[in-house]
């Protein structure tokens, strides 16, 4: 790569429509920049606790700047599964400058922000989602399945904090040190990238399948019979849905066990909160990406016309909601045993959050039919789990949270009102008609 190239200016070309115009980079775009928009109109919202706003902001621009990983490791993905493009004259070089010039600027973005609210002490924060965002993108590099596990580095926003306070003082420096070496192997592995045929199969299937693989699960009975409940709702997803609710509160009550007995603080009732929504968020997301599958669902037996289809959907959801709210009963009541921090009220907060976040989710993703406007549903997700850490931290501090209890029900009057008139804007104007 000359730098005459770099000075012309024409890696620029195409810029546009390369990032914005892609469904799947748009998304993770669009998530990142509702994140910034948040972060700076936020500040005029929220009352005038100067330690909760500046953690919610930082919430915020660390999820525009893990957005903006993300959204790199999909290109570097799509690039490697593009046969042709060794064939176009600096196709590869503009796009690798691309990538550098947006996660440079989001950087920029991300450190003017903490200067200007005098929050300089939180930098290690925003190292260690720079960290872990450069090592799912070198992950995903070495091994294209990998991309599959994005979810996780937008779970592990909220336990940054958390993980910082584990840290000695002098840690900012080496995480400095670390991540100039990581950028230094990862610029020189991205112009070592080549053609790679599995690139391709995890491209489409990020598409259509929202990242997730695994085996097929139909020697479990137990799931064929989830499986069975919740359809047509999991029809566009598949049946890694129905392993994803099954496996995600044993993880967090085998992570629960270990944090008790390593003595560790760690929130993982939030972390479950968060991946509740984000399956309810992704059984819309491939509905909108499967599009085309609406009508091989509408032929299928079963349905009374159109009407009856969007009825047997929206009743999947309602089955769907009342599994995970009593999957969250249940686990959040075997994780207070271990945590007596956990009472009363703050265990209702937890379960009425987790009831209207995800009844918000599939209520708005009904009426969703874009990537873009999907991808502002799944920006509710960082918002809730700001609202459960401020219920934590009332409790740390010995306090009950029953005021926020008082608003849990409030958002879930709402958030059902919502879902039941989703049904009206469901497939509204899409291929089928009534």
């Amino acid at each position: 790569m000359s730098w005459a190239f770099i000075r012309s200016g024409k890696w620029l070309k195409g810029c546009l429509r390369l990032w914005v115009f892609d469904l799947g980079c748009a998304s993770f775009i669009g998530v990142g920049f509702l994140g910034l928009v948040m972060a700076i109109g936020l500040p005029f919202l929220l009352p005038d606790d100067a330690e909760r706003k500046v953690d919610t902001l930082i919430l915020l621009m660390n999820m525009f700047v893990a957005s903006t990983c993300v959204a790199i490791a999909w290109q570097m993905n799509r690039l490697a599964a593009t046969e042709w493009a060794s064939l176009v004259p600096q196709y590869r070089q503009s796009v690798l400058l691309q990538a550098a010039m947006l996660l440079t600027v989001s950087l920029i973005i991300a450190l003017v922000f903490l200067v200007a609210h005098n929050a300089l002490e939180k930098i290690t924060e925003l190292q260690l989602t720079l960290l872990f965002g450069l090592g799912f993108l070198y992950l995903s590099l070495t091994k294209s399945n990998a991309f599959h596990l994005s979810f996780l580095l937008y779970i592990s926003l909220p336990m940054a904090p958390y993980l910082t306070d584990l840290l000695p003082s002098w840690a900012g420096l080496i995480m400095l040190l670390v991540i100039v070496a990581s950028a230094i192997i990862l610029w020189r592995k991205l112009f070592a990238l080549g053609w790679n045929s599995k690139a391709r199969a995890v491209y489409l299937n990020g598409l259509e399948m929202g990242w997730f693989w695994l085996p097929s699960p139909q020697s479990f009975s137990l799931l064929n019979r989830l499986e069975r409940s919740l359809h047509p709702a999991n029809y566009f997803i598949g049946p890694v849905f129905s392993i994803m609710i099954i496996a995600m509160p044993l993880f967090t009550l085998l992570l629960a066990v270990v944090t008790h007995y390593l003595e560790t603080p760690f929130p993982v009732l939030i972390l479950l909160v968060q991946f509740n929504c984000i399956l309810c968020g992704m059984l819309h997301w491939t509905r909108i990406q499967r599009w085309r599958s609406v009508e091989s669902l509408f032929v299928l037996p079963g349905f009374d016309g159109k009407q009856g289809m969007i009825n047997a959907f929206m009743q999947g959801q309602y089955r769907l909601l009342a599994i995970l709210v009593v999957s969250m009963v249940v686990t959040a009541s075997l994780v207070s045993l271990l945590n007596p921090m956990i009472s009363l009220s703050i265990w209702l907060h937890i379960v009425l959050t987790t009831c209207f976040g995800c009844a918000a989710t599939l209520a708005f993703g009904s009426m969703c039919r874009t990537s873009l406007q999907i991808s502002g549903v799944i920006f509710l997700v960082g918002l809730l789990s700001g609202w459960v850490s401020a219920g934590l931290s009332d409790v740390e501090i010995g306090q009950q949270v029953w005021s926020l209890v008082q608003w849990d029900l409030l958002f879930l009057a709402v958030s059902l009102f919502a879902l039941g008139l989703a049904k009206y804007r469901l497939w509204r104007g899409d291929l089928l008609q009534s």
